[in-house]
């Protein structure tokens, strides 16, 4: 067996992976992750590998762990090679995560063109072409994010509560209400610009929905896509793969 363990370490919470080659063995999500945590979460096992990815700054109280409790820990970055080729202007600025996602969902369609939607704080849509080749994305607020600006950023209008059961919120098309109308302002965007971007991009392309949002979303589009809550951790695993197997 080969263990590996990726840490997505995101805005708001860290999921952490347990990978048995390329096959998920344990997932968890933590508000606040420690050494000790992810010690108790890989047990006595002997990683192989281990990656850390963050959209903040690096734990290093994190990579110190991983570095002495593995044989071979790594933090995505731009400079680490990747089973894609990167074609971004200003590769420094890509988020590690929307590269992550990219291999996750490459990984499993390799030689489709994919467009990649990671939605949860942000919603990022990026896009692969069928030869592996990133090729950009663009990036708007998440579902939670827009409601909370409407209210922020507004003298009266409510804060509304994330829409858990979409298909309910969704079944009109209009809002009879204040708190529906921002509800249904916000997702209906969200699966508009998703939809806008499938439209313009080369026939054949696979639609792979991840994220915190990416099932919720699945819920109530009416267009084809596949659903991986997974999608980043995924991708770190096969990074990893990519720079450690013979």
């Amino acid at each position: 067996m080969s263990y590996y363990l990726t840490i997505d370490q995101g805005n708001s919470e860290a999921k952490i992976a347990l990978w048995d080659g390329t096959e998920l063995l344990d997932f968890r999500m933590e508000p606040s992750l420690t050494p000790a945590k992810v010690a108790a979460f890989a047990g006595d096992r002997m990683l192989d590998g281990a990656i850390y990815c963050s959209v903040a700054r690096e734990d290093v109280e994190i990579m110190r762990h991983l570095r002495h409790n593995s044989r071979k820990a790594m933090r995505l970055n731009p400079d680490t090679p990747t089973p894609l080729r990167v074609d971004y202007r200003t590769p420094s600025t890509l988020g590690a995560d929307r590269v992550a996602a990219a291999v996750g969902a490459w990984s499993d369609f390799k030689g489709h063109p994919i467009l990649v939607v990671d939605a949860g704080t942000a919603v990022t849509c990026d896009f692969v072409d069928a030869d592996g080749v990133y090729r950009g994305g663009n990036i708007a607020p998440g579902i939670s994010m827009g409601l909370r600006a409407l209210h922020e950023f507004t003298s009266r209008l409510p804060l509304v509560p994330f829409p858990e059961d979409m298909p309910s919120l969704c079944s009109v098309m209009m809002g009879r209400n204040t708190r529906e109308a921002i509800a249904l302002g916000v997702v209906h965007s969200v699966l508009a610009q998703i939809d806008y971007y499938r439209k313009r991009l080369p026939e054949g392309t696979v639609t792979v929905l991840g994220g915190g949002c990416g099932h919720h979303l699945a819920s109530v589009c009416d267009f084809e896509a596949v659903v991986d809550e997974h999608l980043v951790s995924k991708g770190l695993n096969r990074i990893l793969i990519y720079n450690t197997a013979p």
